[in-house]
């Protein structure tokens, strides 16, 4: 069974290769991204849904509902958008036994701006190069393709196999396609993220909660004399971040804060009257676990509250920030989780990542957060996540997949299925 499984792939291997060009040739950059040209992920999901569908699959479009984060009692970014933005479920049955959801995301980050052609996916060097390669359109080439290899090699499969291409994972979307699919009932005995990168199986992810924060100053020309700068303010505030930040390296030296974006002023004779930081901060599985614990939910509020009191010490040692403090707004708070490395999904996709690749595989956790936290805590399914992105080519301005990890995460993935699901009566 598995050879025949494993020579299906190779067979497919060029199908392989041209369906994730034809992939990446789509326009799906996320509307909120910041590109002047986004795609949004409609066309991408409509260009795969004809092929689940011949291959069996029942399908389905639909896009997440308005106040999906609220409703899944997640913080998320308020006044978003689904319009046009569907998610695409495929649905395999075949009788009883165990269901796997194999979920990945249509939209990308930005693609102006890039080193590359970003739609051109040219292949060269063993690669094929545009945005999404590696996050995530190369992953959902791979799971479609491994479901397509184990139907298409004669196994007597049982159970039911979810595929989940979703919207919003990128650009602040906080998971709101995974979501809808949690909340619509799709879920399973055990899920698998192609949104995974090097071949390594990642059992869990850091948390994330990101801050925007307005610094209020007096507009005003620049010789009347009258003006308050909000850059000299903002700069206040910094220092109250810096100090956040330094508390946070030292007792969690891989749990990053980033300053990402710090904006000001209209004109150079003119005293600027706000100013906008935006940041990220990473935190650790165990800081949701003692959040919970002390009966704050599993999340960051601790980390809320202590930014908020660094925030406001710096700005009580300026009068008119005592007088004018900034405004802290708190756009999501993206949930950790972790998988047990002895769960059988770890130990059986390890195990035939042994027997395939003839390595033994990095299982690992990661600091950078995806969908996996969602599928796992409150889809309440043992969740990895297996890829064959390049991490260090995830929203780079020359991402790429290697077409070599594109075909070995595709055979992986079709032998643990056939494994998996195969009737064995």
């Amino acid at each position: 069974m598995i050879e025949k499984v494993r020579e299906k792939v190779r067979e497919l291997s060029e199908e392989i290769v041209s369906l994730c060009r034809d992939l990446v040739r789509i326009n799906t950059v996320n509307p909120y991204s910041g590109d002047p040209e986004p795609g949004g992920e409609l066309e991408g999901q409509r260009f795969l849904e004809p092929i689940l569908r011949d291959l069996g699959a029942w399908t389905r479009m639909f896009e997440p509902p308005n106040g999906i984060y609220g409703k899944m009692g997640v913080l998320g970014p308020e006044g978003r958008i689904f319009r046009d933005r569907p998610n695409l479920v495929g649905i395999w049955e075949f009788g009883e036994g165990p269901t796997v959801v194999l979920n990945g995301h249509m939209d990308t980050v930005a693609a102006s701006g890039m080193a590359i052609s970003p739609f051109a996916a040219e292949v060269e060097d063993g690669k094929i190069w545009g945005r999404g390669t590696s996050d995530c359109k190369g992953g959902l080439v791979v799971g479609l393709m491994a479901i397509r290899a184990v139907l298409e090699s004669g196994v007597h499969l049982r159970g039911k196999i979810i595929y989940e291409s979703v919207v919003d994972e990128e650009s602040n979307g906080s998971g709101a396609g995974t979501l809808a699919c949690i909340y619509e009932g799709y879920r399973g005995d055990e899920a698998i993220v192609v949104d995974g990168n090097d071949l390594a199986i990642t059992t869990g992810c850091g948390g994330c909660l990101t801050a925007d924060v307005e610094v209020e100053g007096r507009e005003a020309h620049s010789a009347s004399g009258l003006g308050v700068s909000a850059i000299e303010k903002a700069l206040v505030v910094k220092r109250g971040i810096d100090a956040f930040s330094e508390e946070r390296r030292c007792a969690h030296p891989d749990a990053v804060v980033n300053l990402g974006i710090f904006r000001a002023g209209v004109h150079p004779a003119v005293v600027p009257g706000s100013a906008y930081l935006s940041l990220n901060i990473v935190y650790e599985v165990e800081e949701a676990q003692e959040a919970e614990a002390r009966g704050l939910g599993w999340g960051g509020m601790p980390l809320r509250r202590r930014f908020e009191d660094l925030i406001r010490r710096a700005e009580a040692q300026d009068p008119w920030l005592a007088e004018h403090p900034s405004r802290i707004t708190w756009v999501k708070d993206l949930l950790p989780y972790r998988t047990d490395p002895d769960a059988p999904l770890v130990r059986e996709l390890a195990e035939v990542v042994r027997e395939i690749l003839g390595m033994d595989p990095v299982v690992h956790e990661i600091p950078a957060w995806g969908d996996a936290a969602y599928l796992a805590r409150l889809g309440g399914m043992p969740t990895v996540m297996f890829g064959p992105g390049k991490g260090d080519k995830c929203h780079s301005p020359d991402e790429y997949v290697e077409i070599e990890d594109l075909i070995a995460a595709t055979e992986v993935l079709a032998v643990y299925l056939a494994r998996r699901l195969e009737e064995t009566s």
